[in-house]
């Protein structure tokens, strides 16, 4: 069994390659050739916290794996990281258990491929304004992701936490070589962008449809509980929606969820999964002021397929500790 550390993943990724390989992984779940159940979720309230398990398997490209995430909300205070995760990978031959990872980074990075990959697939080609909102982990992977996709020239920022968002620019600006503009509301964010990131933890929405400019393509992230909403229901009624899967938003998207619960738009409302998209089931963007949604809840497909690309990487570079258990 290989164990590979956060540091060691970190070196093994690059990030147009694990683009490709959530590509083919989201095809193959969009068209027939992967198992994923809904992730399960145990509350713990005995011990403040809750449990997660995400297993999937790859038929095309042979993985199977499983992601186990844990929430511990007083970690910080203990100089940890609220939500900590770790990858298992098996050999579809025999089960035997091939790989352990710390599953951290990956959560992150594979989250922004994938919006990667969407904006790709739906966004105009030209998309000089990037806007985000919330400036902590998702934040930054997304930008270094969307900057391998699209040439973008000015990126707003806005979260509620100013000092998040000064750390955020003294990191990541000398890094993509874009000038990063601190903005003082959602609304300044959101307005003339053509590319918008939504990566927060609201539980009403932040971003209003009024303002919102023609053909912007928006890659809505932080609502993956149905207790978190970040995007107003009249944006969903405006827009072509796309996800990743159906069947997890419809159990745990609040975006999604209250909207439908309030009237505006049903469940026939979502166009299709970016595995359809991606696959050339269904078209993508039909005019260039279209707005365009892809909504996501992070699902297990992109957990293992992003760890198999991992394993591989370590095992022609000679990466990472065997250990026998």
């Amino acid at each position: 069994m290989l164990v590979l550390s956060e540091k060691e993943v970190r070196r093994l990724i690059d990030i147009e390659e694990l683009i490709q390989a959530l590509e083919r992984a989201h095809v193959q779940f969009s068209t027939g050739k992967a198992v994923m159940p809904v992730r399960l979720v145990v509350p713990l309230p005995e011990i403040k916290g809750r449990i997660t398990s995400m297993p999937a398997y790859l038929g095309a490209d042979k993985a199977l794996g499983m992601k186990v995430v844990t929430y511990f909300p007083e970690n910080p205070k203990q100089g940890l990281p609220t939500i900590l995760a770790t990858v298992f990978l098996y050999s579809t031959e025999t089960g035997k258990l091939l790989a352990v990872m710390d599953g951290t980074y990956i959560t992150s990075i594979r989250t922004a491929c994938v919006s990667a990959a969407a904006t790709r697939a739906l966004a105009n080609p030209e998309t000089p304004v990037l806007g985000i909102l919330g400036a902590g982990v998702q934040a930054r992977a997304h930008i270094r992701a969307l900057c391998r996709v699209r040439k973008i020239r000015a990126i707003k920022v806005y979260d509620l936490v100013e000092k998040s968002v000064q750390s955020l620019i003294q990191e990541l600006e000398p890094e993509v070589g874009i000038k990063i503009e601190p903005v003082k509301t959602a609304e300044a964010a959101v307005r003339n962008a053509d590319l918008l990131v939504t990566v927060t933890t609201a539980k009403e929405p932040i971003l209003s449809a009024d303002w919102l400019k023609p053909g912007v393509h928006i890659n809505a992230v932080g609502s993956h509980r149905p207790d978190l909403r970040e995007i107003d229901a009249a944006t969903f009624q405006r827009a072509k929606v796309v996800v990743d899967s159906r069947e997890a938003i419809m159990a745990e998207c609040g975006d999604i969820i209250l909207a439908i619960k309030e009237g505006a738009i049903t469940e026939d409302h979502i166009y299709a999964e970016i595995g359809e998209i991606l696959a050339g089931k269904k078209a993508g963007r039909k005019n260039a002021d279209e707005v365009t949604v892809y909504k996501c809840v992070g699902v297990a497909i992109q957990d293992v397929a992003a760890a198999q690309f991992v394993y591989r990487k370590a095992i022609e570079r000679k990466i990472g500790v065997n250990v026998e258990i």
